[in-house]
Formats: C-alpha cells, structure tokens, sequence
C-alpha cells in the first residue's frame, strides 16, 4: 500500500490529521472531512479546519444528513466522536451515554461502515474520554460493550486501551479511550 485514504469524522479542528501528516505526510492522505456542531450557528472549529488544511473535500453539515456514498472510498476511518454524553463535565448518573443528544453520534460511524459494504474501510480509528467504559451508570460498560459487539458484527477485529497523555510528555492528565479495529480478511488483520 503506497498511501492511506482516510475520512476525518467529528473533526474538530484537525487533530487527527495532524498527528498523522506528521507521522508521515505522504503515507496518510485525507480524502474527506466532517465537523459539524449544531449547537452553533457560527461554525468555529469547521473554520479553523478550513483554515489550515483548505476546504476540498471538507463538509460542514449535520453528518446525519451525509449519504455515505457522498463520502470517497477510504483504507481508515478516523474519530473522536463527541463525548459530552460520557465526559466527566456531567456526573456519570447524569450523562446519558449512547443515547444521549451526542453520545447517539457513535451511530453514524456505524451506519457509514454499514452501507459502505464491500467498501468499508480496512481500519479505524476512534477516540473518547475514558469515562466510556463506566457509562451508563446504571449499567455500567453497557455502551462500551455495544460499541466492541457491533464492530465486531460489522466484520473487525478490534482493540482498545487508555492513553494518559501526561505519560507522552504532555502536561496534563488527560486520559482517553482509543479504539483500533482492522477489518477481518484486510491484509493488516491477516499479518497480526
């Protein structure tokens, strides 16, 4: 493979895509990206998304609203789906999880691999808070496992760990749930 198409989901103002240009510029290559924050009708992270990398390819609509066969063919699929329905900032008996107003965002990701089909991407990449593994309260892990269950239906194997980035030399504590799923029969999935 001489370069990675990849699709940024919930883009915010680009982390993915710039932790992987800097891994290497010429091997990842964004083909399409989404931020959209319905709560706003200034969109502020979308323009700063556009300031940096341009606005090819990028889209700023509810991605509810996007087609999956709008969205380019892609090897990986990157996110941090919003996690304010898991986050620390609500009390776990008040954050709603996977069914909460942004917690229900996990869905897109799983309706565009759905309908892609054949063309799913060979892999993913997602990211949220750790307080994803506690939620709901009254079921806790219940999301997390929905999440693991219906990728692994989808066709991936999947792996999963919390990263602390106070322990890469950043300065903060700042823990994160990091999903990597490779797509059963994908030559990375059948060389691990």
């Amino acid at each position: 493979m001489t370069e990675v198409r990849v699709i940024e989901l919930f883009a915010g103002v680009g982390g993915f895509r710039v932790g992987l240009e800097r891994a290497n510029k010429n091997f990842y290559k964004t083909v399409w990206s989404n931020q959209w924050e319905p709560a706003t009708k200034i969109q502020h992270a979308s323009r700063t998304y556009v300031r940096a990398f341009g606005a090819e390819n990028h889209s700023n609509e509810d991605i509810a609203q996007v087609k999956s066969s709008e969205i380019p063919v892609h090897d990986l699929l990157v996110g941090g789906f919003p996690c304010q329905d898991y986050s620390v900032a609500k009390t776990l008996s008040q954050s709603e999880g996977i069914v909460g107003k942004k917690g229900v965002l996990w869905w897109q990701i799983h309706r565009i691999i759905k309908e892609k089909g054949k063309d799913a991407p060979q892999m993913l990449l997602l990211e949220n808070v750790d307080r994803l593994l506690q939620s709901p309260a009254t079921q806790r892990g219940r999301d997390f496992a929905i999440i693991l269950q219906s990728l692994s239906d989808l066709g991936y194997f999947v792996e999963w760990r919390i990263i602390n980035a106070a322990e890469y030399g950043m300065p903060q504590r700042r823990r994160r749930t990091y999903i990597l799923a490779y797509k059963k029969g994908s030559l990375i999935a059948n060389s691990i």
